[in-house]
């Protein structure tokens, strides 16, 4: 029964953070892609794990909940939410082995030194193709990348698409494309929350 109840008191605490972000117009991962993620990270057991967008660190939860001898590094370029990541996952789980970097991945991540098992990507859409570009390099084969709002609110399924969006639309569409490519990646979309990709990658050097 304790545990039951750490579990539903959990369950209740990260909703009522999503629900405060959504409020405040922070962007956070809908609470069951949240729970995807968590257990796609109990079953991989990543070593290093990169997170492209990490906001006030709703989605770096999920992802660090599981972790032990790993470490996690977050990008995000807004240095308040970024701030606020990484005092509440220092917080939360205080013996994770927690990195925080401002700026702009596209620019940062060429500069990591550590390769990575998993990456999550929820940053601009518009930039999505552009992520897989720098990340390449830094990938170890049978690496995961789960990107989130692949769906878009729908709006690349839609005819008609608002100026405003093109762009982020134009930029998931190329991404899909690139997650495609069977001879780099096995990739599956997956309908929760507004959809997310999950792609393994397949180093063409074996």
């Amino acid at each position: 029964m304790k545990d039951l109840n750490k579990v539903l008191s959990e369950k209740e605490y990260l909703e009522d953070l999503g629900r405060i972000s959504k409020e405040k117009k922070i962007p956070v991962i809908n609470y069951e892609v949240g729970r995807f993620i968590e257990a796609i990270v109990f079953v991989k057991k990543p070593k290093n794990i990169l997170e492209i967008g990490c906001g006030e660190g709703y989605s770096s939860y999920f992802l660090v909940k599981n972790l032990k001898e790993a470490a996690f590094t977050g990008i995000d370029l807004n240095n308040e939410r970024l701030c606020k990541a990484k005092k509440f996952i220092n917080l939360n789980f205080p013996k994770i082995n927690a990195n925080f970097y401002h700026g702009n991945a596209l620019k940062l991540i060429p500069e990591l030194k550590l390769k990575f098992d998993l990456v999550f990507i929820d940053a601009a859409k518009y930039e999505y193709p552009d992520y897989i570009d720098v990340i390449m390099e830094k990938l170890n084969d049978e690496a995961l990348i789960i990107a989130d709002n692949i769906f878009y609110g729908e709006k690349i399924f839609a005819r008609y698409i608002k100026n405003h969006d093109k762009n982020s639309v134009k930029g998931i569409k190329r991404f899909m494309k690139l997650i495609q490519n069977k001879e780099i990646f096995d990739t599956k979309f997956i309908d929760i929350g507004d959809g997310i990709s999950l792609s393994i990658y397949r180093s063409k050097t074996k």
